[in-house]
């Protein structure tokens, strides 16, 4: 989730969050920049590794004039697996160069949510309520969205994708308010995470975030952490990690390895996005990266921006491990909703990959690494 104070004041939003809702700060922030030309025919299945959808209690099985995901526009962009985030803590100053601790907005989310109290103290709790939200929109959904838990879920997604079946993928978007207890890990795969984040937007007591305030890598405690996460079969996002975190799991031989959503340095300076040592690295280790959307990842508000990174990542990564993460409600604008993601690939021809080559970024990388990568039993 990207600081939002350019173009809506962060105070301005939790003031309006406070007296009307979530909705409101959803319909500010969750923008869709009105692209021009049709979108091409839904054709190839497209796996998106990053939405922040399930924080807006917006219902997801009906189409929404609000922010950028529902079941509806998933379907009409070929989306055949989302990976939904849990995003359980995010401080009033937040920016991509160096925030400190502070207030919690999250938790301003959680009470106007009317999730349950102990959400409004924990996030954890708050990770697992969002879970829970997941959990009934599917029960709900009469086999239209799925929970992926395991590689045979995948599978399915495959053989099914023309039937109208969504899959979701939870991921947990930093692993904060542990302070020791790794149990916290247990409960939240038993609860349908397959993807830990360690870090959002500050340091935790795991490990050193791109925009904390030291920067350091990972702790004791999330040495601990990354074995529990891998023995248990789960997988670890370096999204938002710092250079000396993202060194420190891929020196360790994590199993299994991914950034959800990133920009690249040679497209788009900055610390928030992945240098071409760090792409090479993840690559190294069988991992993947999915290129976001928004401005603050590829430097450019159209589906050529988003080409360009891609097109920079797999030059320096190869192409097998470059993969779509969008930042979907994340508070962003984007250049398109879950519904035009297609218009990816009149760019991504342009930029020079062949038809095989787009199959495989829209959604065929993805497919594969979460194959080989989910629990088997």
């Amino acid at each position: 989730m990207r600081f939002i104070s350019a173009f809506v004041p962060l105070f301005v939003l939790a003031v309006l969050a406070f007296l009307f809702g979530v909705a409101v700060v959803d319909r500010a922030a969750n923008r869709t920049r009105v692209a021009r030309g049709g979108v091409p025919p839904t054709t190839l299945p497209v796996v998106d590794l990053h939405s922040d959808a399930l924080l807006w209690n917006r219902p997801l099985l009906e189409r929404s004039r609000r922010g950028h995901v529902d079941l509806p526009r998933l379907r009409d962009g070929g989306v055949v697996i989302q990976v939904f985030s849990a995003t359980n803590a995010f401080p009033l100053g937040a920016n991509y160069r160096r925030t400190p601790q502070g207030p919690d907005l999250v938790t301003l989310v959680a009470v106007c949510n009317r999730w349950p109290e102990a959400a409004w103290r924990s996030p954890v709790e708050r990770a697992l309520a969002q879970a829970e939200t997941f959990h009934r929109t599917a029960l709900a959904s009469g086999g239209r969205l799925v929970p992926v838990l395991r590689a045979s879920d995948v599978q399915m997604i495959r053989e099914e994708r023309m039937s109208g079946t969504t899959g979701g993928v939870l991921l947990v978007e930093g692993l904060h308010g542990l302070h020791g207890d790794l149990f916290a890990i247990d409960r939240l795969f038993a609860a349908g995470f397959r993807v830990f984040g360690l870090v959002h937007m500050t340091d935790t007591a795991l490990a050193g975030s791109a925009h904390g305030w030291h920067k350091g890598g990972l702790t004791t405690l999330g040495r601990r952490a990354v074995a529990r996460i891998d023995s248990l079969g789960g997988i670890v996002d370096l999204a938002h990690a710092s250079s000396a975190t993202i060194g420190d799991v891929l020196a360790g031989g994590v199993r299994r390895v991914m950034v959800s959503h990133a920009g690249v340095d040679g497209t788009c300076p900055g610390n928030r996005n992945l240098s071409d040592d760090e792409l090479r690295g993840i690559a190294a280790a069988g991992g993947i990266v999915g290129i976001g959307f928004w401005d603050g990842a590829v430097c450019g508000d159209d589906a050529a921006a988003v080409a360009r990174a891609i097109r920079h990542a797999a030059d320096v990564a190869g192409v097998d491990h470059v993969a779509l993460g969008s930042d979907f409600d994340g508070a962003v604008a984007m250049p398109f909703d879950a519904s035009g993601v297609q218009r990816l690939v009149p760019a991504l021809e342009a930029a020079g990959f062949s038809d095989g080559e787009i199959g495989s970024i829209l959604g065929g990388n993805a497919l594969r690494f979460l194959a080989e990568s989910l629990p088997r039993g």
